[in-house]
């Protein structure tokens, strides 16, 4: 099980427990946290986050994403991880 700490929920951190075996977006779906997505296949680049602590699996994908970031999409936790919603 990894922990996902996500910075700047109203300005909090909020801290949630998952298995790994989904996306970042989906797992952050199923705890009721929705950031904005639109293809789900790592072409929009809608669904980038900061990477602010830890490691992840990070699938290929057509969007370049600069370093400390990741696509929610396409990235699952290897490690405890902590991430930051970009815009907020």
């Amino acid at each position: 099980m990894f922990r996902i700490d996500i910075d700047n929920i109203n300005g909090k951190t909020e801290t949630l427990y998952v298995y790994g075996e989904q996306s970042i977006l989906t797992e952050l779906e199923a705890h009721n946290v929705l950031l904005n997505h639109s293809c789900r296949q790592g072409h929009c680049g809608a669904c980038i986050l900061t990477l602010l602590a830890g490691d992840v699996e990070h699938q290929a994908c057509l969007v370049d994403v600069s370093p400390g970031e990741i696509l929610a999409c396409q990235a699952r936790p290897a490690t405890d991880i902590k991430i930051g919603l970009r815009g907020f």
